[in-house]
């Protein structure tokens, strides 16, 4: 028996559509992997050039000179190596909350296994803490992936509290050295991924805003809100000792 015209006019009009269906569906999903590789192309050339939507050494130095004003008298009375331990708290704050943040929410004697890598850091941290008389103070919890997305938001936020005692015990100046050196610390960490990953962005408009409200040159800060070219091996090396020059030159 034959097929009628109808029956295969009707199997060749399906086949059309399944094939148009099927070519739209791939244009489609190339044309969003290729926007995706364009955004991932352009943002990191603009972490390769440390753009910011405006120039903050212009924008805060009103509020900057205000701060310092107010933080002055404040910060006489504190020990000369001050400063500097703010930052290094920052930095080991940052740096845990992005590392240990990581593997998210894990048993207590998993968690124990994956901090020993990272145990140097967790002295520091506690060390640094009494001594600046703030102490105790943990890196910010991690419990969703929402929590480890927004890593960047929540230590603006300050849900612990932490900055606002360094101000207390501090300056408002120094609050703004804390979270500079706590984005510092969590772009760090986040440079110690395993190779293959995407090279993370530091928070470039945050590292300008709080390096200018405290009071730090723009050729310090400067080489912080962006990363160099080269190896991961080479990038991290070049902002780990970015950062030293930084902590080195506060008072």
């Amino acid at each position: 028996m034959t097929t009628s015209l109808p029956e295969t006019t009707d199997r060749r009009t399906r086949w059309r559509e399944s094939r148009r269906f099927l070519l739209a569906t791939v244009a489609i999903t190339l044309l969003y992997l290729g926007i995706q590789a364009f955004w991932m192309w352009g943002a990191a050339e603009l972490a390769h050039v440390g753009w910011t939507v405006n120039d903050p050494t212009r924008t805060y130095a009103d509020e900057a000179a205000a701060i310092a004003e107010k933080s002055r008298e404040r910060e006489q009375g504190l020990a000369p190596r001050f400063p500097r331990r703010v930052f290094q708290l920052g930095f080991e704050y940052g740096y845990l909350s992005q590392w240990l943040g990581g593997y998210g929410q894990q048993p207590a004697d998993i968690m124990a296994q994956l901090s020993r890598p990272v145990e140097a850091h967790i002295r520091r941290l506690d060390e640094t803490a009494v001594q600046l008389g703030v102490a105790p103070i943990s890196r910010l919890p991690v419990r969703t992936a929402a929590d480890f997305s927004g890593l960047t938001q929540r230590i603006e936020d300050d849900p612990d509290g932490v900055a606002g005692r360094i101000e207390q015990v501090g300056s408002p100046r120094l609050r703004h050295v804390f979270l500079l050196a706590a984005h510092v610390g969590t772009m760090s960490a986040a440079l110690e991924s395993p190779p293959g990953d995407v090279m993370p962005i530091p928070a470039t408009q945050l590292i300008g805003m709080h390096a200018t409200l405290a009071g730090i040159p723009e050729a310090l800060w400067r080489p912080l809100s962006r990363t160099a070219r080269g190896t991961p091996e080479e990038v991290r090396r070049d902002y780990m000792a970015a950062a030293a020059r930084l902590e080195s030159a506060l008072p």
